[in-house]
């Protein structure tokens, strides 16, 4: 007996192991299922199932059964309330059925069904946040009948399962939560553009992505230098690492340097714990510096030293702390001029340099124009719930004259602007900013003079380009040209393209 009874707590001690091992898996219904073939060991049952609670129908379903009639009783479902297992959903009660037989509650057609009739029942309710979820019971005692003991057992086990599934449902939640950021970063990081220029930049980024190399990203404001350095990082072997993104311009002097390097605890009056900067933060992924024109040259030293040692010394540090980084740097400032004059160093400069993309300005790739705004289009109907068809000709013609000197993220803001006021179908152009009765208002109308080609044949000559070079595939097209399948449709009726 007393041999029995060791045996019986070493199996509870692995049964409930295996439960918090529930806790940290991801495999929850492979365990779940080794639960309950453990507790039909170390209950002595002949069956055992796990049946949780569907709130929007009020009825239990089986998760997990052993046995040989797991399948069919994975058919079934249970009322709240009804059958044995419903109702100590309803109460939150545990409950032992010594004779099942005589017991009302029980659904005796089920194991009639089956051909499994019950024979004694234990059945405990699982909890979260003193919520009941579901039940956990063990079928027909082989050998004597269950005792209150099993009974403190089966709920201790009942906990555990509890945690996990609550840890599960938390963790499902995080990863769907996730899936959607990272949709909503590819859709907003994602390239647009189709002009050759556009493309031969992009062209060298992801030829550059895969090795190790230092990348310079040089281009006017608001060109894009953001979304080509994660298109970098994304085609990368450290796409699975952070990218960690810093603009140098916007955090003053006295800060840029903990904020790159971190500090140690004590390092100045407030270190009151140890901050590990940005560098740290993206080991083995990327580093996009943004801006790195605005750095004072003890920064660029220490950036420096960062590119050609590998690690990096927190303020106030005594030891170096090692780290893998690759970096990807961005300017709009005439380096080689800042080097002649001396604020800039020029073996830094060369360090960062050893692959350079210039991006064009906007203005240099109007063909890019229209499959942008039709992306922005999606993008601030999406957030505003409204549902703006597209631009009117007027309102395009305008955008394809105006020059720009904000670049892309100066396109989405008119973008967005317009979608928020506008009450029509299609965008007016007295929705735009710089719009006036004459014509383009603003800064900067084209005036650099030469053919200028009509809207229609650039638009034309653009959907022709993407559908020869899809080899008339549709779906591809509207990829490459970041329109909508009907859109598309629209525009080759309308210029009457052969596809």
């Amino acid at each position: 007996m007393q041999r029995e009874r060791l045996s019986h707590d070493k199996l509870l001690r692995t049964l409930l192991e295996a439960g918090t091992a529930l806790n940290s898996s991801l495999d929850l219904d492979s365990l779940l299922d080794l639960i309950m073939d453990s507790a039909c060991r170390i209950f002595g049952a002949g069956a055992a199932s796990l049946l949780l609670l569907d709130e929007s129908t009020e009825t239990l379903f089986f998760k997990t059964v052993t046995g040989e009639k797991r399948e069919e009783l994975k058919s079934y479902r249970l009322k709240l309330g009804e059958g044995i297992a419903g109702w100590v959903a309803q109460n939150g009660k545990p409950l032992i059925v010594a004779d099942p037989a005589t017991d009302d509650r029980l659904r005796k057609e089920i194991g009639e069904e089956i051909g499994y009739p019950t024979t004694s029942l234990m059945c405990v309710p699982l909890r979260v946040e003193g919520r009941v979820i579901g039940v956990l019971q063990v079928l027909n005692r082989l050998q004597g009948s269950f005792g209150d003991e099993d009974l403190e057992h089966l709920q201790l086990l009942a906990e555990q399962v509890s945690r996990a599934l609550q840890n599960a449902r938390i963790y499902s939640g995080e990863v769907k939560e996730k899936q959607r950021l990272n949709e909503l970063i590819d859709d907003r990081y994602r390239p647009i553009g189709q002009s050759v220029s556009f493309r031969s930049a992009l062209e060298v980024a992801l030829k550059a992505a895969p090795s190790k190399a230092t990348v310079l990203l040089r281009g006017e404001s608001g060109t894009g230098k953001e979304v080509i350095a994660r298109t970098i990082h994304r085609a990368s072997q450290r796409a699975d690492h952070p990218l960690v993104t810093v603009n140098c311009a916007a955090i003053s002097e006295s800060l840029l340097e903990s904020e790159l390097f971190g500090y140690e605890r004590g390092a100045f009056t407030g270190a009151e714990k140890l901050k590990r900067g940005k560098f740290e933060l993206a080991n083995g992924g990327t580093i996009f510096l943004d801006e790195i024109g605005n750095m004072s040259s003890p920064i660029q030293s220490k950036i420096l030293r960062v590119l050609q040692e590998k690690e990096v010394d927190r303020v106030g540090g005594t030891r170096p702390v090692p780290v893998d980084v690759r970096v990807v740097a961005a300017t709009n400032s005439d380096l080689e001029k800042m080097i002649e004059e001396g604020k800039f160093r020029e073996d830094l400069f060369y360090r960062l340099n050893v692959i350079s993309i210039t991006l064009p300005p906007l203005r240099e790739r109007r063909e890019d124009i229209p499959p942008l705004i039709d992306r922005f289009l999606q993008r601030y109907n999406a957030e505003t719930k409204k549902n703006i068809r597209g631009i009117s000709a007027e309102a395009l013609d305008v955008l394809m004259r105006y020059r720009f000197p904000g670049n892309v993220r100066e396109l989405e803001n008119i973008i967005e602007r317009a979608v928020v006021l506008e009450d029509e179908e299609l965008i007016q152009p007295e929705r735009l900013p710089f719009f006036s009765a004459d014509g383009v208002g603003g800064p900067g109308p084209d005036e650099d003079g030469g053919h200028f080609p009509s809207l229609a044949d650039m638009e034309k000559r653009h959907v022709s380009a993407a559908l020869k070079r899809t080899k008339g595939v549709k779906t591809e097209a509207c990829k490459l040209l970041g329109i909508s399948r009907p859109t598309l449709d629209r525009k080759i009726h309308k210029y009457k393209i052969e596809v």
